[in-house]
């Protein structure tokens, strides 16, 4: 056998064998890698405003006609995995492991349809009918079936009926872009605008359609040692171990939709970094509403201990906490001529992707969210690594 290799161009782009397969099975794979996707990252944030933590509880139809419940079939599939644990990525979210058609059951059941039809501009019936239309060429696709070009375009007009709606919530959710105006009068934001550490500074952000919070605090990772030399700097800097929180704090896990994290380029300023980093909780309103001082006090036992395991490890460098760590970061003095030089910084240390062992609330970090999260999303929740290439927003 002789197998031949996509070419990369060098004015870009790349050039595929020409006897290899018509380009519109990778369209339709493409297509349907992100609708599934998608269609997963929404579920999710249903079920769990829905359910809070039982959300794994709930009963499914499997594809083998099998009761059973989200937790018990990812549990079995993913031990399935596991035994070729060398292939792949291991993803901690059990939805990762539901099909295509167990969403699609799931979402237009008896018992949950009311939770998702707000969600869908049209009936029961009619949303089933395209879900399972795009299922049907997916399928095709999945067990090397030959697909037409009108199949790749069914799939695609049939996610835009369905899911153009779901698209615009979950870039607002994921987005809370809107600042809470600070003289709101809920009983929540008079509560938590109060916290704050030296370490840590907190900000409230909310969707546009004020349903979803956004809570983030941001902190300023303390420099332990530098070491120097010509053009180049490394330093020794504490860090967040953003998923350790929920490890640590099983209730503000249960109260949270989904957190991530996000690293800021590090500034030089006065010939001295500032490294930080903000660790971005996303609650729903409801559930501030009632909960806001059980928050509050996980909250507040948070940066408490935040507080003492980065005095902690100041005054031992060799010390480890269960939420504050010591990392290596660098920069490196890059000269383009005629005088303009910058501080190139190596950072990624601080970074926390997704492992298997995290809680399926943590998300990593999240790509800028277009107005075209759908198809051209780079990165997912649950996933440690980039499915493509981010698009530049500019």
């Amino acid at each position: 056998m002789k197998w031949q290799l996509i070419e990369k161009k060098e004015e870009g782009g790349i050039k595929i064998p020409s006897n290899w397969l018509y380009p519109h099975y990778y369209e339709a794979l493409n297509a349907l890698f992100r609708i599934e996707n998608a269609l997963r990252v929404f579920v999710y944030i249903v079920l769990k405003n829905a359910f809070k933590d039982k959300w794994l509880g709930i009963n499914i139809m499997s594809d083998d006609a099998a009761e059973t419940t989200i937790g018990k079939i990812a549990k079995q599939r993913m031990n399935q995995t596991k035994r070729f644990g060398y292939l792949g990525y291991l993803v901690p979210c059990p939805l990762m492991y539901l099909t295509g058609g167990e969403l699609i059951r799931l979402i237009t059941s008896d018992s949950y349809w009311k939770y998702f039809n707000a969600y869908f501009p049209g009936s029961k019936e009619i949303i089933n009918n395209k879900l399972d239309e795009i299922s049907s060429v997916r399928n095709a696709l999945a067990h090397f079936r030959p697909i037409k070009s009108d199949d790749l375009d069914l799939v695609k007009q049939n996610a835009k009926h369905v899911m153009s709606k779901i698209e615009t919530r979950l870039i607002d959710i994921m987005g809370c872009a809107n600042i809470v105006p600070t003289n709101t009068k809920d009983a929540w934001y008079r509560e938590l605008k109060t916290l704050g550490s030296d370490h840590c500074l907190f900000s409230f952000h909310q969707s546009d359609d004020e349903v979803w919070i956004r809570i983030s605090f941001e902190y300023s990772c303390p420099i332990l040692h530098t070491k120097t030399g010509r053009g180049y700097r490394r330093y020794r800097v504490l860090n967040i171990n953003t998923p350790a929180i929920l490890h640590s704090f099983s209730e503000l896990n249960s109260l949270l939709i989904f957190m991530y994290e996000q690293v800021e380029f590090p500034e030089m300023i006065d010939d001295s970094p500032k490294f930080k980093k903000s660790a971005e909780m996303v609650f729903s309103r409801a559930i501030l509403t009632t909960e806001y001082k059980n928050l509050k006090v996980q909250l507040e036992n948070l940066l408490l201990l935040i507080a003492e395991e980065t005095g902690l490890i100041q005054d031992d460098n060799l010390a480890r906490g269960e939420i504050i760590q010591a990392v290596d970061t660098g920069a490196d003095l890059k000269d383009y001529g005629e005088g303009h030089k910058y501080w190139h910084f190596s950072y990624n240390n601080l970074r926390c992707r997704t492992t298997e062992s995290d809680p399926p609330e943590y998300w990593g970090e999240l790509s800028y969210s277009s107005e075209d999260y759908i198809t051209s999303t780079n990165i997912y929740p649950w996933m440690p690594v980039d499915v493509s290439e981010d698009e530049i927003p500019f």
